[in-house]
């Protein structure tokens, strides 16, 4: 009997064949995964079920509607042909494959999932005592304790591995055989679905050329198994040289002397996935223990080529799955690539567009030129001393260049007034950080930067404007900005006082540190400045 609904259903896989893949893929994965046959509305198949799930299910109430979005989702995936992704009435993740012959023979569904999106937060957790007056379970308390340990997983993760579970399955059906070794077979798939994943999201345009190459050598040879790996590209010249961008692993060469030139010949002529076999290449001199080689080119979309190279110890280490592996991964070089490239552009037309903005606001005060930028670039020299991220400079940079945008709107009498400025008149140059954050607020793209410059002229003490904030209640980056505005004021000549010196305008920030200046922004800037000059 424990044959009969799957057999019924005509899939030609053993039922303890199945059962075995999804156990491992539940084992990997923290996942629920359950099989139902065609035909059926019950599974046939169940692992991993969480505890969570399994309390909600003690109430009559709570097992009808975990059923009802069951059933509801599978129809839908049943339907659809494709995988099929929803929250349940307790906002836990599930997908449903369908697997359906490419004849159209419907053999079932794999339900998979019982997993929280992006964590439990507060609000969740208040979500589930809900559910749990209404269904009234044994213990809220424990219902909610039990979902702290439901596995966390990203939504694009769980669709893509039902896609991979999708088109396993089906493969199966083709060959109408078993899965062989199915743990061994799944743990390789598996991984190189999740290095691939680990390589996508550890990656962004800010991160940086050495690290995106780095990252994808690194987890190159460790899925591949190879003593080392190499990132080479003609010369942007075209002259025919290759350079080297990056290397990984045991080299197989002195590190001053760079690969062989006979391997870069090699290199150079593979026009194609190619695999070089060892010694037939091997230099005694240079290169005494290389085995097998694999050379995959690849060419970003301005017809660079280049190509991503792994060398093993031994002979015999590349088969079919290391070369689909390769092939992937220098697509995923490209990719990345051909991005940072697009990145670079963008990034230095939207600096070039600032710069003109900043430059017509500087304009209409001739005390002022280039004040703007060279803000920008003090609040950055203390946001690095400060260890933060590229992003977040890339978007203090932004707003230090847009920080006095404002000032567009204040008359010009006013800002090139020889001498103090009448209470009006203050009071008409303090709205400057309010126009301008009013201005940018209206695209979505700055929605990051717009505190920064609505509060550059925030005290810490919570005695500037425009609305009095203390302390850390100020937006980092407008604490930034205003050490970095003051130090530029300050060892620039104005129309009302004579410029300070160096030492001079930083004895001012440091006495001022506390008051209105944020003392670790303060130090940091110091610190940072100091080392700019030494160097």
């Amino acid at each position: 009997m424990e044959h009969s609904l799957l057999e019924q259903s005509g899939y030609p896989l053993p039922r303890e064949d199945l059962k075995d893949f999804l156990q491992s893929l539940s084992r990997i994965t923290g996942l629920y995964m359950g099989f139902i046959p065609a035909g059926s509305d019950l599974p046939d198949i169940i692992v991993g079920e969480s505890s969570f799930c399994l309390q909600l299910k003690t109430s009559s109430e709570g097992a009808l509607r975990c059923k009802a979005f069951a059933d509801s989702l599978r129809i839908k995936a049943s339907q659809s042909g494709k995988p099929e992704f929803d929250l349940c009435h307790a906002r836990l993740a599930e997908v449903v494959i369908p697997i359906v012959s490419h004849e159209g023979t419907d053999f079932g569904t794999v339900s998979m999932g019982q997993a929280v999106i992006q964590g439990l937060s507060d609000e969740h957790k208040k979500h589930i005592r809900d559910i749990g007056s209404e269904i009234a379970p044994d213990d809220i308390d424990r219902l909610v304790v039990s979902a702290a340990g439901i596995p966390v997983f990203m939504r694009s993760r769980l669709e893509a591995l039902g896609s991979f579970i999708q088109q396993q399955l089906l493969e199966k059906v083709i060959s109408s055989g078993a899965l062989e070794d199915t743990t061994e077979y799944l743990f390789q798939k598996y991984e190189e679905l999740m290095f691939l994943y680990a390589i996508t999201e550890s990656l962004s345009p800010d991160s940086g050329h050495q690290k995106a190459l780095a990252v994808i050598l690194d987890k190159g040879v460790q899925r591949l198994n190879a003593r080392w790996g190499l990132f080479m590209m003609f010369e942007a010249e075209g002259d025919g040289s290759l350079e080297l961008l990056d290397a990984c692993g045991e080299l197989p060469w002195p590190e001053e002397s760079g690969p062989d030139p006979l391997l870069l010949g090699m290199i150079r002529g593979c026009h194609g996935p190619s695999l070089i076999l060892g010694p037939g290449f091997r230099n005694v001199e240079v290169a005494p223990n290389t085995g097998d080689l694999l050379v995959v080119p690849f060419r970003l979309r301005n017809s660079r080529e280049g190509f991503l190279v792994f060398g093993w110890e031994k002979k015999g280490m590349i088969g079919d799955g290391e070369l689909k592996f390769a092939l992937a991964l220098s697509n995923q070089a490209a990719s990345v690539l051909h991005a940072m490239q697009l990145y670079q552009e963008l990034a230095d037309l939207l600096f070039a567009t600032l710069g003109a903005l900043s430059s017509a606001v500087d304009a209409k005060d001739p005390y002022t030129h280039g004040h703007s930028q060279r803000v920008a670039e003090y609040a950055v020299l203390a946001a690095r001393d400060m260890d933060f991220s590229s992003k977040f400079i890339t978007m203090l940079k932004i707003a230090g260049q847009l920080h006095d945008f404002g000032k567009i709107g204040v008359r010009e009498h006013i800002l090139t007034k020889q001498g103090r400025l009448s209470e009006s008149e203050m009071k008409a140059m303090q709205e400057h950080p309010s126009i301008g954050a009013q201005i940018l607020g209206k695209f979505k793209s700055f929605v990051d930067i717009v505190p920064g410059i609505r509060h550059h002229h925030e005290h810490f003490d919570g005695r500037g404007y425009p609305m009095g904030l203390k302390g850390n209640d100020i937006p980092l980056v407008g604490r930034l900005i205003s050490v970095a505005d003051a130090y530029d004021a300050m060892t620039t000549d104005r129309p009302y006082r004579v410029k300070l010196d160096h030492r001079e305008a930083l004895a001012e920030l440091m006495n001022n540190s506390g008051s209105q200046f944020d003392p670790e922004v303060v130090a940091a800037f110091i610190s940072a400045v100091e080392g700019s000059i030494h160097e």
